[in-house]
This record gives C-alpha cells, sequence and structure tokens, in this order.
C-alpha cells in the first residue's frame, strides 16, 4: 500500500440530485439551518461540540416516541437477560455515542491529516496488507459503529483511498456537505444505485471498496440470516460481489476509546473459498451473508453502546412470519 497523500477533493461517481417531488425551498431551508448549526460548532471546542451533540441526540430521543420504542425494543430482544435500568442506561449511552459521533464527523473540517491520525489509532493492519496483496481488491466490512465515517478517513490515509458505497441524502445541498468530509483525504463515493460496475471497476484495479449491511433492506432485496437471535433482512450484495471477484473481505470496525479518540480494528480477511462447501449459489450467499452479520454481531457485543440501535433493523420480516 502506498504512502499517504495530501488533502484533495475527491469526486463521487455521479452528482447528487434532488429527489423527485421535494420543493427547492426546503433543500434551501435545511441546508441554511445545517450551516448554522455547523457554525455554532466551530464556535465550541471540539471535545465541548461532541458533548452537545450527545445531549441534543438524546433530547431527540426524549421528543420522539416512535424511536424511542425502536431503540429500547431492539435492547430488550438482543439482551434480554439485562434489568429495565440496564437497558435503559445502554440506550442512553448508545445514542449519545452515536451524536457525539456525528458531530465529531460533521466538525472534521477544521482536523488536520495530522490531527485524525492522531485521534483514531490502527490495529490489525497486517491482514489488510494480506488482503491486498491478493491483487483482487478489497471489501471493507463495517457498520454503523463507532465513528464508523472517522475510521473510513483513518483507514484511507495510510495510501490506497477507499471507494464507498453509499446512499445519497435526499437533499443534494446537504449531500455535497457530507461528501466534501468525506472525502477531504483522497477517498471516493460510489453513489448506491447501479454501483456493481464502478465497484467491478475498482476491484480490477486492486482499490478498496467499504460497504455498510448492517441497515435494514427491502423484501425483495433481502436475504435473512440470523443477527442477534432474530432473523434480519440483510443486502446480499456483498456476497454476490465476492463470489464473482474472489476479493477478500476485511472486517473493519471503529471503536470507540472516550475523548473523542478511536481504535480502527481489521480482522483476518474472510475469502470466498471459506462458502464452496455450502451448496449452489444461494446456499453459498446465504452462508456468505450469515458469516458477515455473525462477525458484526460479535463486534456489537463487545462494545453495545456504539452501535445504532434506533434503526428499526428488522423491520422487514420473512414471508409467512407476523
Amino acid at each position: 500500500m502506498n504512502g499517504a497523500g495530501e488533502e484533495t477533493a475527491a469526486p463521487v461517481s455521479e452528482a447528487p440530485r434532488r429527489r423527485r417531488g421535494r420543493p427547492a425551498w426546503r433543500d434551501r431551508v435545511e441546508h441554511a439551518l445545517f450551516a448554522a448549526f455547523a457554525s455554532g460548532l466551530g464556535a465550541l471546542a471540539p471535545r465541548r461540540a461532541a458533548r452537545a451533540g450527545g445531549r441534543l441526540a438524546r433530547l431527540y430521543i426524549a421528543l420522539s416516541a416512535s424511536r424511542r420504542r425502536i431503540l429500547y425494543g431492539n435492547l430488550q430482544a438482543a439482551f434480554p437477560d439485562l434489568s429495565r435500568e440496564e437497558i435503559e442506561a445502554l440506550g442512553r449511552r448508545s445514542v449519545a455515542s452515536f451524536g457525539e459521533s456525528m458531530v465529531e464527523f460533521l466538525d472534521s473540517t477544521r482536523l488536520s491529516q495530522a490531527d485524525i491520525e492522531s485521534r483514531v489509532e490502527l490495529t490489525g493492519v497486517e491482514h489488510l496488507r494480506a488482503a491486498h496483496d491478493r491483487g483482487k481488491g478489497v471489501f471493507f466490512l463495517s457498520g454503523h459503529f463507532g465513528n464508523w465515517e472517522f475510521g473510513a478517513i483513518r483507514t484511507g490515509l495510510l495510501g490506497d483511498p477507499i471507494a464507498s458505497v453509499v446512499r445519497p441524502l435526499d437533499n443534494p445541498r446537504l449531500e455535497r456537505e457530507l461528501a466534501r468530509r468525506r472525502t477531504r483525504f483522497g477517498n471516493t463515493l460510489i453513489r448506491k444505485k447501479n454501483a456493481a460496475r464502478e465497484i467491478l471497476r475498482r476491484l480490477r484495479e486492486n482499490g478498496l471498496v467499504a460497504i455498510l449491511i448492517d441497515q435494514n433492506v427491502l423484501p425483495a432485496e433481502a436475504v435473512f440470516v440470523p443477527f442477534f437471535g432474530r432473523l434480519a433482512a440483510t443486502s446480499p450484495a456483498l456476497a454476490l460481489l465476492q463470489r464473482k471477484t474472489d476479493a477478500a473481505v476485511v472486517p473493519s470496525f471503529a471503536f470507540p476509546l472516550g475523548d473523542g479518540r478511536y481504535r480502527v480494528e481489521f480482522q483476518e480477511p474472510i475469502l470466498a473459498s471459506e462458502f464452496e462447501s455450502a451448496g449452489d449459489r444461494d446456499a453459498m450467499i446465504r452462508a456468505a451473508t450469515a458469516r458477515y452479520m455473525a462477525v458484526t454481531e460479535q463486534v456489537i457485543r463487545r462494545e453495545p453502546a456504539a452501535w445504532l440501535w434506533i434503526h428499526n433493523r428488522w423491520r422487514t420480516r420473512p414471508e409467512g412470519e407476523k
């Protein structure tokens, strides 16, 4: 892998577009509110800004009965042995962690490359190098855990930029704000819709591609695999692409260490050959996807407050299940 380069404005695979039916005035108002919020963050010291983000996230949950039901319902189902008090404490930590990490990312424009390198340490880099040395490209298996945005930025500073597969926001003005932060140091973005061709091109060049598959998907797009004791609708895209390309899948998660610091942990590569004995194509895809989610669950169990429990991960249910 190459040495890290200078800060640069990296391209995305296509320009963001306004979602059909959204009025332009709404985009402008939302962007103005975002700009005011970002300006307010800039007036605070970084740690004070992050803590403010945690408090705002907890206020949002306090005001949103639907998100509160999702949060505590998910935690109770995942950790049935915990008391109500323990569940509530875990929920508060999870929400605050999410708020803090998002503010840290939004506030990252005032961080230099040296700042990010000092705040985010790396372990298991030998696993990433071994996967990259195969010459077939590398997929990062990650999730909405810790500060996943910082994790991608820090990993890209090793020298080879990461192409992250993303779903653009409905507001193109806000999407440009996020893209600017994600690509400051050379990383690039691939729009989720029709992404396969660009992903395959990156892998042919032995590139690095990050995909997050820890959120719910529609029934037509899903393979159902176990996740915290329940079947979860999960995208088979990563398994399909690994089967097609033989690229290694390297689990990579950004663990919070406190005080705005993180540790990105690279685990041993998962290879497509591990699933050849599963049977036919569909069985291989299911086995691979189940393995990815099992790895993700193991990571979350180590630091449960770092995962995004307010997402309705189990919203889509298998056919026939009530």
